[in-house]
């Protein structure tokens, strides 16, 4: 039998083995010149380094927009505060030296403001019956005779023409023109020129030309 077995048996594949035992049956690999872990991370380091480029490029990226919003809002602070600063100088009693907060400010420019506002309502009302009492029709009553009417006009910085109408007796007796001039250089002003004229119905005109003092 075992002579049959060897007459039959081909002697080529007896002295070819299978790749496989060869490479795994022993301790030692059949390529001992073969590295798998170098290989396995020179392919994978160049994919690693693209990663790092990118993480760079967007850290790069969120740094430039943090610098560019800080920018931004100091400069919008300081615009703010250069605002709120010039609303300060405007306000009544101001102190240049004792910076008062955004709140405290804004609160007493309201308040200034409804001050100016009321203001603003009694001139319009006593405006309004200076116009109503000079416009009136007719004769005047008494009491409107008696009170002098003033007016004062301004063609410059400089110069002041004031008119005084009034009842002729009250402007001989309690108002004479040298009174007035008096009274009106002891504020400051200077009498360019004067003029008097009076009416058929007992009424005297006082217009006076005057300078103020530089």
């Amino acid at each position: 039998m075992r002579n049959m077995d060897q007459l039959f048996s081909n002697p080529i594949q007896n002295r070819i083995s299978s790749p496989d035992t060869q490479i795994f049956s022993g301790d030692q690999l059949a390529w001992p010149n073969l590295d798998l872990e170098d290989d396995i991370n020179e392919l994978s380091a160049p994919v690693v380094k693209d990663a790092s480029l990118g993480g760079n490029s967007l850290g790069g990226s969120s740094s430039l927009k943090k610098l560019s919003h800080n920018a931004y809002e100091r400069a919008r602070r300081k615009e703010l505060n250069e605002l709120y600063s010039s609303l300060r100088s405007l306000l009544p009693d101001a102190s240049h030296t004792k910076k008062q907060s955004i709140p405290s400010t804004v609160s007493r420019a309201l308040k200034y403001i409804s001050e100016l506002q009321k203001q603003v309502d009694i001139l319009e009302r006593r405006k309004k019956e200076l116009t109503t009492a000079n416009c009136k029709p007719g004769v005047l009553n008494k009491t409107d005779s008696i009170t002098p009417v003033v007016s004062v006009s301004c063609p410059n910085d400089t110069e002041t023409i004031v008119a005084v109408n009034l009842l002729s007796d009250v402007a001989a007796a309690a108002l004479p023109l040298s009174d007035c001039i008096k009274v009106l250089e002891d504020e400051g002003l200077h009498l360019i020129s004067s003029s008097t004229y009076s009416t058929t119905q007992n009424r005297t005109f006082y217009s006076l030309h005057l300078q103020v003092h530089v």
